[in-house]
């Protein structure tokens, strides 16, 4: 049986105003999250890391049409790499596109997994979207089993349909960042040599 043990992931909007921006992390080409280190100071602490061993990920993106479930990933393992860890999962696949992807939550109130709304709707923050924000940025509790089920069946519904598989990276995300990376591969080289060689 598939784990019932889902933890939503919040995935930044590219920064405009960063010429260098590609917005690397998940490199979803790898079955790989937390190579950049942008979050080892909360999901991904290298401390903590074989809590989430057998966890599955949702990756949440934000942008104009709301919050967004692009992946979830079978039951990950992670991997200590000195000064950041790293989440592994197999077998790895491109995400939905951020178009076609399910909404978790959009400012409008609506959504396509309604057990969730009662996870986050206690934030104290103005608007939907950000009451999701507040709640998950930094969130490394898993979701009540019932939520995740039903997320879980809500993704994999509709990834099984007519939902749009990305086909780079980029059409998981809300709009192109400034810098396309195109060589991914090297990308993922380089960030993992960084940790071993630490």
């Amino acid at each position: 049986m598939d784990s019932l043990r889902v933890v939503i992931v919040m995935l930044r909007q590219p920064r405009l105003d960063d010429p260098n921006e590609m917005r690397t992390d998940p490199l979803w080409e790898f079955g790989s999250f937390g190579c950049t280190g942008c979050h080892r100071k909360n999901l991904m602490n290298p401390k903590k890391l074989a809590e989430l061993d057998g966890t599955r990920f949702a990756f949440a993106q934000n942008g104009a049409l709301g919050v967004k479930l692009v992946h979830v990933t079978p039951p990950i393992q992670t991997l200590h790499h000195g000064i950041f860890g790293e989440a592994k999962w197999d077998p790895a696949a491109m995400p939905l596109s951020y178009a076609s992807a399910p909404t978790l939550v959009n400012n409008f109130g609506v959504t396509d997994v309604p057990a969730l709304i009662d996870v986050f709707s206690n934030a104290r923050r103005a608007t939907p979207v950000a009451k999701f924000a507040s709640k998950f940025r930094s969130r490394r509790k898993p979701l009540p089993e019932h939520v995740g089920r039903e997320l879980l069946n809500v993704y994999h519904e509709l990834r099984s349909s007519d939902a749009s598989i990305a086909d780079s990276y980029v059409d998981a995300l809300p709009y192109p960042p400034p810098q396309i990376d195109a060589d991914r591969k090297m990308t993922y080289r380089r960030l993992i040599a960084r940790g071993i060689g630490t």
